[in-house]
């Protein structure tokens, strides 16, 4: 009989920890913005994001919150992934690519100057690369409003992602906050020269121009 509990509460325990309990889908906070590297916003309500020279050797930013929901008591994010479309590409002969970091979890979504960042590996306390090369210089450049194509996160991006919203999230104790994403340019110094990518943001008025924030959940603590 102890056996067959035993059995039962294994059974029970794989098929919890197997099942997908829910999905959603989240936008980023309006206060996403562009951030130059002296620390200033350009444009907060522009419908598009430059990451990559600005004034060089200054250059420019994209940093992105997401409000993390409130998941049932034990779960978390079993699946991850990160859509935006890109408006275009400037390359005048030297165009770097562009990471994807995670940054940090705030109470408020507000944007600050200590954000930004450009260069090859960032490695400040509670900083976590998601996606290396986000953007290259051969990422497609979205045709459509409504299909695309878009740019997304492989599916290592997927992963890395998925367990830093889980860290973010950290069993619940950081629901209702706002976990921060950045797209960022790998060249520092930035070289001289109309060299950049231009992301679209929240405030692109079309339904799929949005960055997008897909997500699936379950039983992923104990």
């Amino acid at each position: 009989m102890k056996s067959m509990r035993s059995l039962v509460a294994v059974i029970i325990l794989f098929a919890s920890s197997a099942v997908y309990a829910g999905s959603g889908t989240i936008n980023p906070d309006p206060s996403d913005s562009c951030l130059k590297s002296d620390g200033t916003l350009i444009d907060p309500a522009s419908y598009q994001s430059r990451v990559g020279e600005y004034f060089a050797p200054g250059g420019a930013a994209y940093i992105i919150p997401f409000l993390l929901p409130t998941l049932p008591l034990g779960e978390g994010f079993t699946t991850a992934n990160l859509r935006m479309q890109l408006l275009s590409i400037t390359n005048e002969g030297g165009l770097a690519k562009a990471d994807l970091y995670g940054i940090g979890v705030r109470a408020a979504a507000t944007v600050l100057p200590t954000d930004n960042y450009q260069g090859q590996s960032d490695k400040a306390l509670n900083v976590t690369l998601i996606q290396a090369s986000f953007l290259t210089p051969a990422s497609t450049v979205r045709t459509d409003g409504d299909t695309g194509p878009f740019v997304i996160t492989s599916a290592e991006g997927d992963k890395a992602l998925a367990q830093y919203l889980n860290k973010a999230y950290d069993h619940g104790k950081n629901a209702g906050k706002y976990v921060f994403l950045r797209v960022s340019y790998t060249a520092d110094p930035i070289p001289d020269g109309n060299n950049a990518y231009a992301l679209l943001t929240q405030d692109a008025t079309g339904d799929n121009e949005k960055p997008v924030l897909k997500y699936t959940t379950g039983a992923v603590f104990p």
